[in-house]
């Protein structure tokens, strides 16, 4: 939010289509995490809400990611089966592991299916980009992030219930600690997206 504001108040930064979209999931998942931490440290569980806000999140990036390219019919389907796989995942999340846990095979589902797509988008951008330097670029910043969160992750996601359960509270927080080192590597990555220069003419 910080980079959004110093981009609003110094102009020159790039500003494609698809920003306004990603700001407003930016946000949204800024409001909804602060008050997760809120939560937290009153000592109420706020796994329910993760349940809740969890998929929003995922579809909104779905959109932005879907933004990214002209419409057509083959790029509806695949962005169609991957929402709703994430929402399968979500219900199934709900039913095995309950609102009081983490939803592992939602977040798990959503790793998988962030690293796909962002497989895909990258070589796209690449193959349609190859004149321009590609850190120049938002949605290079933006696929970036979203990579590093997938790979990073995804064996936490997956394993997150079974260390809730099993580690003695002396270890609990290495997990929690080392994931939270991706997801700061995220936000600067997302960060640079609302600050990339416009490119100057020659």
């Amino acid at each position: 939010m910080l980079a959004f504001a110093w981009s609003r108040f110094r102009s020159g930064y790039q500003k494609p289509p698809w920003m306004r979209t990603f700001l407003w999931i930016q946000a949204f998942d800024l409001v909804q995490g602060a008050i997760a931490i809120a939560m937290a440290y009153l000592g109420r569980n706020n796994q329910w809400l993760r349940h809740l806000t969890g998929p929003v999140v995922f579809a909104g990036m779905l959109w932005t990611l879907f933004l990214l390219a002209p419409d057509s019919r083959g790029r509806r389907g695949v962005y169609g089966a991957c929402l709703a796989a994430g929402l399968v995942a979500a219900l199934a999340g709900a039913q095995l592991d309950g609102m009081r846990w983490r939803n592992s095979i939602f977040t798990s589902t959503m790793s998988v299916v962030y690293l796909g797509l962002v497989t895909w988008e990258l070589r796209t951008l690449m193959q349609t980009s190859e004149d321009v330097e590609l850190t120049s670029l938002p949605t290079f910043w933006m696929l970036a992030a979203l990579l590093v969160y997938s790979t990073g992750s995804l064996i936490f996601n997956a394993s997150s219930n079974y260390f809730l359960r099993t580690l003695p509270a002396s270890l609990l927080l290495i997990p929690w600690a080392v994931v939270g080192i991706i997801h700061a590597l995220q936000e600067i990555m997302f960060a640079k997206v609302f600050l990339c220069p416009k490119p100057t003419s020659s």
